[in-house]
């Protein structure tokens, strides 16, 4: 694991102030893999409801585009605008959750990454698949 590539994540992801809100912990790089892990601490405002325990489904595609996003900005170097994002919900969330995000392709014009979000038991509760636009990373 690259502790350099970790804090550089650390030090990106605090820039979005939506982040400030959602609060993702990068806990782990991966660069050869192309690889991130993140850590999301369940908040009551996630909830989908005031007396459920369940996460909101928009709160869990939020963390999917983070973690997709991370892997792709760690191998380009730089930000790139998500252009299509999927997510397939799988079992309820509650608790903690982990974000593994793993790149998958990058090409000249986009990048494609998959994530799988495990709650505190290992349990895959959603997967996704994202893809961002390497061109307009570049063209800044």
């Amino acid at each position: 694991m690259s502790q350099a590539l970790l804090k550089r994540l650390k030090v990106e992801m605090a820039r979005a102030p939506y982040h400030a809100f959602l609060q993702p912990d990068p806990v782990s790089v991966d660069e050869a893999a192309g690889e991130v892990r993140v850590l999301f601490r369940a908040k009551p405002e996630f909830r989908r409801a005031h007396d459920s325990d369940d996460w909101h489904g928009g709160v869990i595609a939020a963390l999917c585009d983070i973690a997709a996003h991370a892997a792709v900005a760690v191998r380009l170097g730089d930000f790139a605008p998500t252009i299509d994002l999927r997510i397939d919900y799988l079992a309820p969330a509650r608790g903690d959750l982990v974000a593994k995000g793993k790149l998958l392709r990058l090409g000249r014009s986009i990048g494609r990454a998959d994530v799988e979000i495990t709650d505190p038991s290992g349990k895959l509760v959603a997967v996704g698949r994202a893809v961002f636009s390497a061109l307009l990373a570049q063209a800044k």
